[in-house]
């Protein structure tokens, strides 16, 4: 009698629980989405991982809350999705998942309507939704509201947010046009990082609210980064008027002369050095390239895996020069001694190989070979340098 009695109880406590939870669907995602515009309601989607604790903990303790789950239940489709399973893989790409939980909020085209991060309590995950549950977002298209002017204040800032990353360019417009109709002469620390991300130059629109609002933005910003920020906007302005083009050069002496006082003359350097080396290598000057590489790593130990492998990486590919490739070899012989894997491994392989050491270049071309096996990469160029006699 004791069993059934127990029995019973775990029943009724197992109903309990479904029905204060939230519902998710466990349909095909078009069909959720085909749901939505039936419904005239949004998607909320709980992006999750099977491994992520936070993303176990949103599933006992908020999707439960009766008030989170009535809400959800009542106004949203929802959809609870592994983003490495299935076509899990395939929306993961799509809307940029890169952490767990991700909570994403969608019209009936799928786009982007709200967006959030991370475990978060039942009263903050009932505010989200309720800040979300926007039903003329329904079956609209948020670009198109924007550029027809139909977004208020709240709403530009969420567009900026959501397509920051999207679409920057846009984001940046609409960034402009928040701050231009911004009344209120305090700043908080979310609008602050939003004009900090689209003042680009001290030719923008945002500049101008920059420096108009200095005694509201220090009040978050120190005085020291906001110096060092509008310092750094004014150098870049200096830098662009001494880039030349149509000859894909940059005048040294102008920088050094014209910003001398905005930074140390040591960070200057550095900083036009960074800017030289981006430069070159996007208007295809490998020569300029590989001589400010050489001297800007001259000193290996100060910079970091990646930025030695890239320039290695590039020089390999480009250059010809003995000297050169055996200095970039150095370079990618370091970072192989911390961190193995494929890029680091073919890299100096194919250095060695260009240098003509052939023993050195079959044994880490083999190395990447099986890196590749692993990481799921292209073995082609690897697999020609072990089949050269």
């Amino acid at each position: 009698m004791k069993k059934i009695s127990l029995l019973l109880i775990l029943i009724i406590s197992q109903q309990a629980f479904s029905q204060h939870s939230i519902k998710f669907e466990e349909s095909s995602f078009a069909s959720i989405l085909a749901k939505a515009k039936a419904e005239k309601k949004l998607v909320f989607m709980d992006a999750y991982a099977s491994w992520c604790g936070p993303c176990k903990l949103m599933e006992k303790n908020v999707f439960t809350d009766k008030n989170v789950a009535d809400f959800y239940n009542k106004n949203f489709v929802n959809a609870r999705i592994d983003m490495e399973k299935g076509e899990g893989r395939d929306l993961a790409i799509k809307y940029g998942v890169r952490s767990y939980p991700t909570f994403l909020f969608l019209n009936g085209e799928g786009d982007v309507v709200g967006k959030e991060l991370g475990y978060i309590q039942s009263k903050e995950f009932l505010e989200l939704g309720e800040k979300n549950n926007n039903p003329q977002l329904v079956n609209t298209n948020l670009a198109e509201e924007f550029l027809k002017g139909k977004l208020d204040q709240d709403g530009l800032l969420n567009f900026i947010k959501l397509y920051a990353s999207k679409d920057p360019i846009l984001a940046k417009k609409a960034s402009e046009k928040y701050f231009t109709n911004k009344e209120d002469k305090s700043f908080s620390g979310e609008e602050i990082n939003v004009l900090l991300s689209f003042t680009q130059s001290v030719d923008d629109d945002n500049y101008k609210i920059f420096i108009a609002n200095k005694a509201a933005i220090t009040e978050f910003l120190p005085e020291k980064n906001y110096t060092q920020f509008n310092n750094y906007l004014k150098l870049m302005k200096i830098v662009s008027e001494a880039t030349d083009d149509k000859t894909k050069t940059i005048d040294d002496a102008k920088v050094l002369k014209e910003g001398e006082g905005l930074f140390p003359k040591d960070e200057l350097t550095k900083s036009l050095s960074v800017y030289k080396l981006n430069y070159y290598s996007a208007h295809d000057n490998f020569p300029a390239y590989e001589k400010t590489a050489l001297e800007h790593y001259k000193n290996p130990e100060e910079f970091n895996s990646s930025e030695l492998l890239a320039a290695a990486s590039t020089i390999g590919e480009k250059s010809s020069d003995p000297k050169s490739l055996q200095i970039a070899a150095r370079w990618a012989e370091k970072v192989v001694m911390s961190s193995e894997n494929y890029d680091s491994t073919s890299i100096l392989a194919t250095l060695y190989d260009k240098l003509g050491k052939k023993e050195e270049a079959k044994m880490f071309a083999g190395m990447a070979a099986n890196f590749a096996k692993e990481e799921n990469k292209d073995a082609t160029k690897m697999i020609e340098i072990l089949n050269k006699k």
